[in-house]
């Protein structure tokens, strides 16, 4: 054998052998959702949006909704993990990002300049703030105005609104017009320092002692308890579980599936009532929360091996609380208005 063949040969068997003895390769988001968590997802176009809808299998309707509004540079396939908890508790999660901007954004001039704080202040300044605000409203209009979403029946009168970042400053806005229509409760993940509207409904703020903000815009984490002063007295909560990253906050898979470690968390959170989370993870074109090529507090790594199940657990509970009559939730990493 030619000596200039016998290391090709090597490296050959040393990939066979690494392959034959590696991670099996991950899953696919929709794949997992369907065999493993019992979940149903669609995705049905609206007003020039795309809407993911999650369900638990084979539930019958009308089921309660909650309408998710994803971060920057998110678009409906986000969030995953909230999705999935609120979903296995017989909730009908329809996600969707209102503005093609903010789903664009770090495809933009200014992210691929690295004006990350510019950035920040474009997308959460007055103007798209407002654009933001009608977008959904016509949104929520439209998926009110007919009697299924993706074949099964909704229940608008028991519906909440949950938003992360953007979504999160939205969801607070809601309430700035008590002429239109509002859900019974909303919560709010990783909110910027802001006040909320004066006709919020019952709220859960969610952030946590490490939840940081590479966009400037944010200097310490405390900040992002701010609406909670301006919501109505016992009727909001602040859940503040420590050490979650912003990243991992976001609830968001990583494109490509479901790494082991993540079916290793979830197992461990869902337990035997199966409403715990799936990891978050590097994704393939950017760090962890979904957004390529933006910036992110803490790494893929973290925000794959991040523990949400009180979180889930809780923002479930909360849920159930507001939208079914159910007892509310006691933890000691609840604080009250």
């Amino acid at each position: 054998m030619p000596f200039t063949r016998r290391p090709l040969l090597l490296l050959a068997a040393l990939a066979l052998t690494a392959c034959a003895g590696g991670p099996a390769p991950p899953k696919p988001w929709a794949e997992t959702a369907a065999r493993e968590l019992n979940l149903s997802l669609a995705r049905f176009e609206l007003q020039g949006r795309h809407v993911t809808v999650t369900r638990r299998a084979g539930a019958a309707g009308p089921l309660p909704v909650v309408v998710y509004l994803p971060g920057l540079g998110q678009g409906s396939e986000a969030g995953q993990r909230w999705a999935a908890a609120w979903a296995q508790a017989g909730y009908a999660v329809l996600a969707v990002q209102p503005l093609e901007d903010d789903a664009a954004a770090w495809r933009s001039a200014l992210a691929r300049s690295g004006e990350f704080r510019e950035l920040g202040q474009l997308h959460y300044g007055e103007a798209m703030r407002a654009a933001r605000l009608a977008a959904l409203r016509r949104l929520l209009a439209a998926l009110q105005a007919g009697p299924q979403a993706a074949g099964v029946a909704l229940d608008w009168q028991r519906a909440a609104v949950a938003g992360y970042e953007t979504g999160a400053q939205t969801v607070l806005d809601l309430g700035s017009d008590d002429s239109a229509w509002l859900p019974q409760a909303v919560i709010a993940i990783s909110p910027p320092p802001m006040d909320a509207a004066a006709a919020t409904p019952p709220a859960l703020l969610v952030t946590s002692d490490t939840d940081g903000d590479a966009l400037g815009l944010v200097t310490r984490p405390t900040e992002r308890h701010r609406a909670l002063a301006t919501l109505r007295p016992g009727a909001s909560w602040l859940l503040s579980p420590p050490g979650l990253s912003h990243a991992a906050l976001s609830g968001t898979l990583a494109p490509e599936g479901w790494h082991a470690q993540d079916q290793h968390h979830g197992r461990e959170a869902m337990g035997g009532q199966q409403r715990g989370g799936m990891g978050g993870g590097q994704g393939a074109h950017g760090p962890a929360g979904g957004a390529p090529r933006g910036p992110r507090s803490g790494s893929a790594t973290e925000a794959a091996q991040a523990d949400l199940h009180e979180a889930l657990r809780l923002s479930t509970a909360f849920l159930d609380a507001q939208l079914r009559g159910a007892e509310p939730p006691a933890s000691t990493l609840l604080t009250p208005r």
